[in-house]
């Protein structure tokens, strides 16, 4: 998807199609998350602080991180995909996925074509904009969808690596970040052809197993499986940074309840629990704050608990995580508060289900009477407010499948309602 998080908020409310907008958490430290291409034309780009895209950009428009809306996006691009072209697609993350178009291509009479249909049909029915990369593997299709972007197209093929491919930055594939960059760089490999035609053995060397891959990749070569059991969350998490430091107890304990909130609330809904809770807490350190920078004095406490019994209870979280806060705090000023659960599990497979030998065939059940009453119950609370155990594993199956798209799901929350809620006691 192109500029995911401004193209969310743009389709939300139109009015901000034109505006040079961009994401971002709502206090003096954060950074620019999305840049909307409007904003981009102006330097703006993911990473930028905050007040610097204001000086480049007087007229920027800031919204406001919403990871619901997100979610809510995303799910529909991938039911767009699951309902009107194929259901073998592997969500790669919240606003990218890997299709195999192998059974689906011959029905728009080319590739192309169908990728074309797919990006129509996104943009008509969300209003978000989407650019496709076409290959023989993942990998070479990830690269080339930047060749093209917004709205585009983009067709790499193995016999055009050497002139398409290899003249690139090595810091532009993926997969490698500054630190593998300079490791490279060291060893004369700065473009990717350079790190095709190294030796094997020396890449390996250099970067343990998964210098193979790179090298493989480098070489056009990668996996073309796709894979319909989505990443499975490995924890969800939620920080805020305080727009000035506290060493208040009712404060502390205030945004540890309200974060813990946040993490139940968002596990509930993908049907997870966790048996481990960390807290994260960032400070600053007072050694001669005339001397260091506030950057420098920065501090870090990481504290968990792990327990027998897979949870979502915010009462739980929360008092867990209050307890690990007050193991490590020491009076330090603080900057930013976190609580992660980790080690998750589907909820729906930790529930127990009746054996046989536990139901009583003799009570004579009527069926008919039970949907009659889930009928009537919906009717007055809503659509699908209760249904019946079939009918939620349906459900669960398809929100499981379409809600797993981050290994980590952290996310940034604003302090703003949190902070007003306590200073206006």
């Amino acid at each position: 998807m192109d500029a995911f998080f401004a193209s969310c908020h743009m389709a939300e409310d139109p009015t901000l199609r034109n505006k040079n907008l961009v994401v971002a958490s709502p206090n003096r430290r954060a950074i620019v998350t999305t840049a909307s291409y409007n904003a981009r034309k102006f330097g703006i780009k993911a990473g930028t602080p905050v007040f610097q895209a204001k000086e480049l950009c007087p007229n920027l428009y800031i919204a406001n991180s919403d990871f619901s809306l997100y979610i809510k996006y995303s799910e529909q691009v991938f039911d767009i995909i699951y309902n009107n072209f194929t259901k073998e697609f592997e969500v790669a993350s919240i606003d990218e996925c890997y299709i195999d178009m192998t059974k689906v291509w011959k029905k728009y009479g080319s590739v192309k074509k169908t990728a074309q249909a797919l990006i129509d049909m996104i943009y008509n029915q969300t209003g978000l904009s989407a650019s496709i990369g076409i290959s023989t593997n993942k990998f070479l299709a990830k690269t080339c969808v930047e060749f093209n972007k917004p709205k585009g197209i983009s067709i790499l093929l193995e016999e055009e690596i050497e002139k398409i491919l290899w003249p690139m930055e090595i810091k532009k594939m993926f997969m490698i970040g500054p630190a593998t960059e300079k490791i490279l760089n060291e060893n004369n490999i700065y473009k990717i052809r350079d790190l095709a035609l190294t030796d094997v053995n020396k890449i390996i060397e250099l970067l343990g197993k998964r210098g193979l891959t790179l090298w493989y990749w480098a070489n056009g070569k990668g996996d073309d499986q796709i894979s319909r059991q989505a990443s499975e969350f490995k924890s969800i998490g939620n920080e805020l940074t305080l727009n000035f430091t506290t060493t208040n107890y009712e404060e502390i304990e205030e945004i540890i309840y309200e974060v813990s909130l946040k993490v139940a609330d968002r596990a509930k809904k993908r049907y997870l629990q966790g048996t481990t809770v960390t807290i994260v807490a960032r400070y600053l350190d007072d050694i001669k704050p005339e001397i260091y920078s506030n950057k420098e004095r920065k501090k870090h406490l990481t504290k968990q608990e792990s327990f027998q019994t897979p949870t979502n209870d915010p009462e739980i979280i929360y008092s867990i995580s209050k307890q690990c806060f007050y193991e490590l705090w020491q009076g330090q000023p603080i900057l930013l508060l976190g609580v992660r659960l980790s080690n998750l599990s589907n909820q729906i497979e930790q529930t127990k289900q009746l054996s046989i030998d536990e139901i009583d065939l003799n009570e004579g059940i009527n069926y008919n009477e039970i949907e009659q009453i889930i009928y009537n119950l919906n009717l007055k609370f809503g659509k699908d407010k209760i249904f019946t155990g079939d009918k939620l594993v349906k459900y669960m199956d398809k929100n499981i499948v379409q809600s797993k798209f981050l290994k980590n799901d952290d996310v940034h929350i604003s302090n703003e309602q949190i902070v007003n809620k306590w200073k206006n006691k």
